[in-house]
Parts: C-alpha cells; structure tokens; sequence
C-alpha cells in the first residue's frame, strides 16, 4: 500500500519537483484533437490567468536588479515602487510535543516550516495553512514572499481532523500589501491548477502546475481520517505543506497537503468543501477548535454478488448492506442491523457503496454524511423486510477508543506505588518507530484497530512501566496491559481510576489490580500503607517532577499520594 505523508519541510524528504514556466499570450498554442463522441475534450495547456497576470506585470514595468521590469504605480515616489501585492506566506514554527512515554516532560525543541495563505474569514483577516505545520507550536512565524522581515503569528483556529488551521497577525505592517484569496469550486478532472509555496530546494516562492488526476476520498495522513481529497500531477513536494491551490482564475480550490510517497508528481489537496466545513464548524465549548465530520456509526457491506442481493431481495434495486453498529451510533433504533441502504440524500447507493457524482465520477456516500454540521439529519431510505422505510438520522461525530490525534493536548497520567498509569493514544503507539503497526504490542494494537467506545467517556488506561525498585520487582511482565479493574470495580477512563484509587488508599489495606491478559487476566497487588514512600523513592531517584498530571492534582483530595 502506498505510503502517504504530510508535506512540511523539517520532518519529511522532499521529491523532485518541476518549475512552472511563465507564458505570455505570444506563446499560446493550440491543437485540434479529435474525440469520440461523448468524450471531454482534454483542455490544451493555455496558460492560467495567475501566470498571465504575473507576465503583463512586467511588460509595463522598470528595471529590478536582475535587469528585469518592475511595475510602477503613478504617483509614487520616483525612489520606491510599489510592493507586490502578496497572498501566498512561509509559515514558520518552532515546537515540542508531549512525550509519550515519559509525560512530565516535553520532547525536544524542533522546528518546520510550511505555506499559507491570506483569506477574510467572517470579516477577519487570516492565514489558512495546514494543522500539523503548526501542531503543538510554541512560537509561530510567517514571512511573506520577496520580504525580509518576520511577523509574529498566533494560532486562530485548528483542526488536526482535517489538517487544516487558521493564523492571525496582529502587527498592521503585515496587512499593508497583501491580497486576499477567494475561494473557487471543486475542479474537475484534466483542470489545470497551480500551486504556489514554498517546498524544500531553496528559501523563495515556488510555483508548479499540473492537471486534476483524481477525486475521491483519501486517508489523511495527520490524523488517519477518511475525507474528501483531490490528486493532482503538479509537484507536491515537503514545504508546500498549507500552500494555496489556484484554478485558472486564481481562486483558492485546494491547499496542498501530502503526498505519495512511493511516486513522484502525485500530490493531495484539502478541496473547498472540506475547507468550507472547516471554516463553518465551531466548537461552542472552544472556538479554537471544530467539533469535527459527522458519521452515522454503522458497519456497511457491499452488495456486489448477485446470490447475496437475490437473498436480500433487492431486484432491480441497489444499496449496501447494514452488518453492525457502533455502540454508541447516532443511527441506533433507527437503522437496523440487517437494513439494505437505498438512498441517501436523493443520491441512489450503488452496490459497491458510492453514489454518482458527475462524468466519470463517483464517490463514497460516506461523504454525503460528512457535508452535515452535528445535530443535523440525514435522508436515508432502506429496505427492511422487504419494504422500503424513509428515515431522518441525526449526525454526529464519533470519536475512535484510541485517540488519533492529541496533538496539542496534554495527555492525563498518574504515578502510584512506582507503576505509571495513562491512556493509550495512536501517538504511544508510535514510540515504536516507523513500523509501529507491526512493532507495538499485539494486544494494544488490536484495541487500538477493533476497540469500540460504550461510554462516551471511556478510555483504554494502561499501566506504561514499572519502574525497578524493591517493591515493584517482579511486577516487568504487567508493562504495556490495560487496566481492567481496581478491586473489582471496572475502570472507565483514567481520571475514574486517579479517584478510584484515592478513595480507596485509606480503606483497604491492598489495593488488587486486574489487567487484560488474553486467555485470563493478570493481577497486581500494591500495599497501601506503603504506596507514598515508594512513589515518593521513584520520584527522587528518576526525578519525576509530581506523582500525577497538573489537572488530576488539581481533582485531588486530602488524601492525594503526593
């Protein structure tokens, strides 16, 4: 399977990219192709309003150092031109992430670099780049094209979901020469599109172009998310990573975001719905944040086997099959397990699951669901006992029982007696390096592949390490197992279990801890009368800071192990 990575520069390889040429109407040229009937006419390779916008810039213009024309506005100083007008900005950050393993500490200083661009956002003047060139940011910079000077940045609003966020500049000089993008539409395939940013290769603007080769719904390789993604051939290459997108009127149709690993010129962008989603969804709990793409929660089958429909009884019908449900699923007793998917939205589901979109085009009707904002309901029809049932089903987002993304979130945990307890993320997962699918411990993976929340605030808590000492001696092989119970009480997430252990530090004299273990469980024993000595030994001697995470300190009572 083909390997997908984002593209800021710093933490990714960049691939060999071709230069966009910039034609001037005198070297246009034009062939007569001869089609099938019904066939699109493949568009000949005129060049885009944006590059003939930048050649007549310099058919009327004055010398610049390199002996080329420079453009001058009446009125002006006979010592200063006018500065370009800009839309396209680097986007530098410095971070550090929440170590994984070690949760009381950050991981090293590091930097990266990517592309935006500037938009009106409701009135507000922003920088739209991508999510995980500005995830867990300690300092923010841009700078933009053919300009020196950096301006300080703030994150406005994220959403590692679909990679995507937005910036704020505060100091006024930044917005006194830039231009501001307009969205566009979705392209088509065989439109030509140019991307503008600045990809590893050199410190100044960047522009390649190419054609649409492919829209469906692709995996987004920041947060593992199903979503609306368009391929193209234009360079795609680490740096261009939130850089603008322009059709041949110069409107925004996409921001650059990945690329193919194993190929070269196959480069994905965000499309203006997914942009548009993201600009509309609000958290009202955290205007910093989007309460993310809506799903029914169900568990489909494809229908392509003619015994399989004649048993369902579909005839000349098409749809999928309704195999299971999420425990919690927004659809529950109102799809059923069993339920043939006919229709949604008025769109009629194939039998492979997708639904037509335009000429040669089709996508999943998983995206019909993720247009709607939670709360909002989808048109679905089924088939059910051989009748046809329309229903209205709520959307909501569903969160996975092993979290994606935690970028920018700092992750609970808690020390008792020398054992280290937190909750599983795909980013512990990733500890184990490159290949830490095949490399993290089996059990965990498989709860991380196949877990299903049934309580909206459960959470897989694991016991991360024993750290040696005497009393914990013998205690290595429990390393790595989730949590199962606390004295027979079953544990939901981890601050449960923090106030599970709390309550009972001074009722009982051992405090039995069960842990999964395929076949049976396996258990622990931590004597309470000497639990603070010990976590206080392994605090000094590994020189951990506190015996739990500032906001489950913050829960403690007077009996608190620190």
């Amino acid at each position: 399977m083909a390997r997908l990575a984002p593209v800021c520069r710093g933490s990714f390889l960049a691939q060999p990219f071709r230069q966009a040429q910039v034609f001037t109407p005198q070297l246009r040229r034009s062939c007569d192709l001869v089609k099938p009937a019904n066939w699109r006419v493949k568009r000949s390779r005129r060049p885009s309003r944006f590059r003939l916008a930048l050649a007549a810039s310099a058919l009327a213009s004055q010398v610049d150092f390199f002996g080329r024309r420079m453009h001058r506005e009446e009125g002006d100083d006979d010592n200063h031109f006018e500065r370009q007008k800009h839309f396209v900005v680097k986007v530098f950050c410095m971070f550090s992430s929440q170590d994984p393993s070690n949760p009381w500490t950050n991981k090293q200083q590091e930097d990266r670099s990517g592309s935006g661009c500037v938009m009106m956002v409701e009135g507000q003047r922003c920088i739209l780049t991508n999510a995980h060139v500005v995830a867990d940011a300690s300092y923010v910079e841009v700078r933009k094209a053919g300009n020196a000077k950096k301006f300080c940045a703030k994150r406005l609003k994220i959403a590692h979901e679909c990679d995507l966020a937005l910036l704020r500049v505060e100091d006024e000089d930044f917005w006194s020469d830039v231009s501001f993008l307009k969205l566009g539409s979705m392209p088509s395939l065989q439109d030509e599109v140019s991307v503008v940013g600045y990809p590893l290769g050199g410190d100044g603007v960047s522009v390649t172009e190419g054609v649409v080769s492919r829209i469906e719904i692709q995996t987004y390789a920041h947060s593992g998310v199903d979503l609306l993604a368009v391929q193209i051939d234009a360079a795609v290459n680490s740096g261009n990573s939130g850089g603008p997108v322009l059709d041949e009127e110069s409107l925004l149709i996409g921001v650059a975001f990945q690329l193919q690993q194993e190929s070269q010129n196959i480069g994905y962008i965000i499309p203006v719905p997914v942009i548009e989603h993201f600009l509309n969804d609000t958290d009202p709990k955290d205007p910093s944040r989007c309460q993310g793409f809506c799903s029914l929660g169900i568990f489909y089958q494809a229908l392509e086997n003619d015994q399989l429909r004649h048993f369902l009884g579909l005839g000349h019908r098409t749809g999928v099959y309704v195999r299971g449900m999420l425990p919690l699923s927004p659809a529950k007793d109102l799809v059923l397990t069993g339920d043939v998917i006919l229709e949604l939205e008025g769109h009629i589901v194939s039998n492979d699951g997708t639904f037509y979109v335009g000429f040669q085009e089709r996508l999943s009707f998983v995206y019909l669901i993720q247009l709607k904002f939670p709360g909002q309901k989808v048109s679905v029809k089924v088939l059910r006992e051989g009748e046809e049932i329309c229903l209205e089903v709520p959307a909501q987002p569903t969160a996975p029982l092993v979290p994606v993304s935690v970028q920018d979130t700092m992750q609970p945990w808690f020390l008792y007696s020398g054992m280290l307890f937190l909750p599983l993320t795909v980013s512990y997962l990733q500890e184990w390096g490159s290949k830490w699918q095949q490399d993290a411990p089996v059990d965990l993976l498989m709860m991380q592949r196949e877990g299903m929340k049934k309580d909206p605030e459960e959470q897989i808590v694991i016991l991360s390490k024993c750290f040696p000492s005497k009393r914990t001696a013998g205690y290595s092989l429990l390393n790595e197992r989730r949590v199962v119970s606390v004295c027979g009480q079953p544990v939901v997430n981890l601050r449960q279990m923090y106030s599970l252990i709390q309550q009972l530090q001074s009722k009982k004299d051992f405090i039995q801890l069960s842990l999964y273990c395929s076949g049976s469980e396996l258990i622990a024993a931590v004597d309470t009368s000497m639990a603070k000595d010990v976590n206080e030994d392994i605090m000094r001697v590994y020189r951990i800071p506190a015996a739990a995470s500032p906001d489950l300190l913050d829960q403690a009572g007077p009996d608190d192990l620190t």
